[in-house]
């Protein structure tokens, strides 16, 4: 299940002209404001109302665009415009998502929210750093903040590390195989009249013991190598 990050409601706190959400998304590292038309990506999280419904979808052509199904409408884009009220920006740093009053706003990713209130012009503004740690999302004028939170993303790479793939495990048993098989062709070739418990027999009763769950060391205990080559011991063992 992915995270899921209370924003808060969209209302009109702070220098606004009708509930909307002020969206911005700024590039981290070089603290930068992006045109959000340009950057949608990370838009894909965030959703709307009690239902959560996605706020940007991508269409048949792989663009990622407003989800007609959000009720979003953008009524102001980033870049120049002509200050919509006193004391608004003349140079529109996001988008304005207009959407009715109360309607809440919601995030699902790892990242991290913190709310602010009374951020000036922007009032109540959420924001939002995502899990990458590339880009803030920023969403004033809320009526309604959530509570902080932070989720980062985890990967369990410790059995990974510790325990061979399929394909490392099948390896490994067709190497051991190959060496036993070469180790007995050797052994009928050179010492055909052998009595003692050779290297190759002690070696295919201390696999099959491996095999069901025996001890990692399979050449423990064994002193007659019955005229093996070193490099078929070796080959098993490497």
């Amino acid at each position: 299940m992915a995270a899921k990050f209370d924003l808060g409601d969209v209302g009109q706190s702070g220098t606004a002209t009708g509930p909307h959400a002020h969206l911005y998304v700024k590039d981290k590292a070089t603290g930068q404001y992006l045109d959000p038309r340009t950057i949608r990506s990370p838009l894909l999280g965030l959703r709307v109302g009690q239902q959560e419904i996605p706020a940007f979808v991508k269409d048949a052509s792989g663009k990622i665009v407003v989800n007609p199904q959000s009720g979003i409408t953008i009524t102001s884009g980033f870049g120049k415009r002509v200050a919509p009220t006193a004391g608004a920006s003349s140079f529109h740093q996001g988008e304005d998502l207009a959407l009715p009053a109360a309607t809440k706003l919601s995030y699902q990713s790892t990242g991290t929210y913190t709310p602010k209130p009374g951020s000036g012009g922007f009032g109540n503004l959420g924001t939002f750093v995502t899990g990458d740690n590339k880009y803030e999302l920023g969403f004033g004028h809320m009526s309604r903040l959530g509570q902080p939170a932070s989720i980062a993303s985890t990967t369990d790479s410790t059995t990974s590390s510790q325990s061979p793939t399929y394909e490392q495990s099948q390896q490994r048993t067709n190497d051991i195989l190959e060496a036993f098989m070469k180790g007995t062709q050797y052994q009928s070739a050179t010492q055909p009249q052998a009595r003692t418990k050779t290297a190759s027999e002690a070696l295919k009763d201390q696999l099959l013991a491996g095999l069901m769950g025996g001890g990692t060391d399979m050449l423990q205990g064994v002193t007659d190598t019955g005229g093996l080559p070193q490099e078929y011991i070796k080959a098993i063992w490497g």
